[in-house]
Formats: C-alpha cells, sequence, structure tokens
C-alpha cells in the first residue's frame, strides 16, 4: 500500500490556505489510478500570528503541526517531512501559486519511471504567471546547478514536489530557509539520484510574496555553488581556473589587437 504525505509549510497564509488546502483533499479520488491508495495531508503552521492555525484545525481530514516561533519555510517542511507516514511525500505552498491537481501526474511519474524526485517544472513550457525578474532568476539558478551538476534541469528552485521518503537520510542536511528547493536538487544530482521533471502551471501567489529577489537570489546562489563545492571541490576549482583562462587569453587578444592597431596606423 502506497501512501502519499502532501505538505504545506504555513505562515501567516489565513487568505489562501483553506482554498489551498482543499484542492489538495480533492486529488484523492484521482490517486489509485496513479498507484497510490492514500493520502495524508500535513500542515505545518510556521508560527502564524494569524488565523492559519485556527483555519487549518477547522478542517476535516489535515494534521496540524505548529511551531512556536517563525524557523523558516525549509524548518517547517522538514517538520512535516519527519512527521509524513507515507512512502511519498509531497510539498507545495500554502498561497495558491501551485497546483496540487497535478499530485496524481508527479505521483504517476514517480511510479513508473521509478524516479527519486519528481520536480513540478514551472519553466518546461507550461503556463507561467511568474514575474519576469523571478523566471530570469530560475533560469539563472537552473543553469548554476545544471553547470556544476553536469546533468540539464529547467527548475532547480520549484516548490512543487514528490520524492520518495527513502531519499531523505541521503539529501539530508538542508537549510532552513527558502534555500532549501534549489540545496535538494543540488544535493540529490551529486547523490546521483534519479530525478526528473513534469511540467506545471504556475500562478501569482495570493497575498504578499515573502521572497526577496536580491537577498533570497544570492542565498539561492551561494548554496548552490557550497553545496557543490561539498561534494566536488575539484570541478568547481577547475571551472574557476577555466573562467580564468578565457579572461587571460581574451585580455591577451586585445592588447595584441590594439597594438595591431597602432602599428597599422603608425604604418599610414
Amino acid at each position: 500500500m502506497t501512501t502519499l504525505s502532501v505538505v504545506i509549510p504555513a505562515y501567516n497564509e489565513e487568505d489562501s490556505i483553506q482554498a489551498v488546502m482543499q484542492r489538495v483533499l480533492a486529488i484523492r479520488p484521482c490517486l489509485p489510478a496513479t498507484g497510490v491508495d492514500d493520502l495524508e495531508l500535513i500542515v505545518v503552521n510556521d508560527g502564524s500570528r494569524d488565523r492559519t492555525a485556527e483555519l487549518v484545525q477547522a478542517t476535516p481530514g489535515v494534521r496540524l503541526l505548529s511551531h512556536k516561533c517563525n524557523g523558516g519555510y525549509g524548518a517547517a517542511l522538514k517538520t512535516g517531512f519527519a512527521a509524513a507516514r507515507g512512502e511519498l511525500i509531497g510539498f507545495l505552498d500554502a498561497d495558491g501559486t501551485y497546483p496540487p491537481e497535478l499530485f496524481p501526474d508527479l505521483c504517476h511519474a514517480a511510479l513508473i519511471q521509478n524516479a527519486d524526485i519528481v520536480i513540478g517544472s514551472r519553466m518546461a513550457g507550461a503556463k507561467s504567471e511568474m514575474p519576469f525578474v523571478r523566471r530570469v532568476g530560475n533560469v539563472i539558478f537552473a543553469n548554476l546547478v545544471s553547470l556544476i551538476s553536469a546533468q540539464r534541469i529547467t527548475d532547480s528552485a520549484s516548490g512543487m514536489r514528490v520524492f520518495k521518503k527513502s531519499v531523505l537520510e541521503r539529501i539530508y542536511p538542508l537549510p532552513d530557509g527558502l534555500n532549501l528547493t534549489p540545496v535538494m536538487s543540488t544535493r540529490a544530482l551529486h547523490e546521483g539520484l534519479a530525478m526528473v521533471e513534469a511540467p506545471i502551471p504556475y500562478s501569482e501567489r495570493q497575498g504578499r510574496s515573502k521572497l526577496s529577489v536580491a537577498r533570497d537570489g544570492m542565498r539561492f546562489a551561494q548554496s548552490i555553488i557550497w553545496t557543490a563545492f561539498t561534494y566536488n571541490p575539484a570541478r568547481l576549482f577547475g571551472m574557476v581556473g577555466l573562467v580564468a583562462v578565457a579572461i587571460t587569453l581574451a585580455g591577451g587578444a586585445w592588447m595584441v589587437a590594439l597594438r595591431l592597431q597602432g602599428v597599422t596606423t603608425l604604418g599610414r
């Protein structure tokens, strides 16, 4: 018997949490066709100061876990992962940006392709309402992970995934912040886990975003590079060396060109 445990981290999400929970619960009849027998829904209230916990507690069929203080997106997810009973664990945000209706597709991909992790890719061609700046950032992060991992990935930071609970010990430790997802992708690739992507649409969030493009973008990049460095420092040093050589050659070519231009001018 295979169970899917869906974890939703929630911090001050009273405006959207009810609708997202109902959408997740509504996928239960669709799961048996994918090979999944049961659904468990866990909401981790990450120190919310609004009515998030109250609304979750009043919803039948949902397990509520609570942090007394706000620990961060990654911390909330890890609390949910530890409590999950399912052989498969899925997660998505509480703000309505990701489509719970596609969890059956991600489960089907995981079971049919025997994948350790299935990423719902917002960059694989499905309709997306992602703001332009964040789209550019995600392209950069995905290419950075692909470059240092030598495996192509289109959405390293997606917040909607399904994975086998058994792989947690191989991808831990994971950070407590929003950078959990790119670190998970980087660690999974370096651990040689079978990771596939499935296209998903993406909607604009309800309410104010908690992501800072500049601050969190820098943290994402640093986390990806540092995680890769712990696995394969020789590859990163080699890449840095190649970049340095390329810059040196380009500078040398520029100086030669200037010199030749000067000689040509004198010859006239």
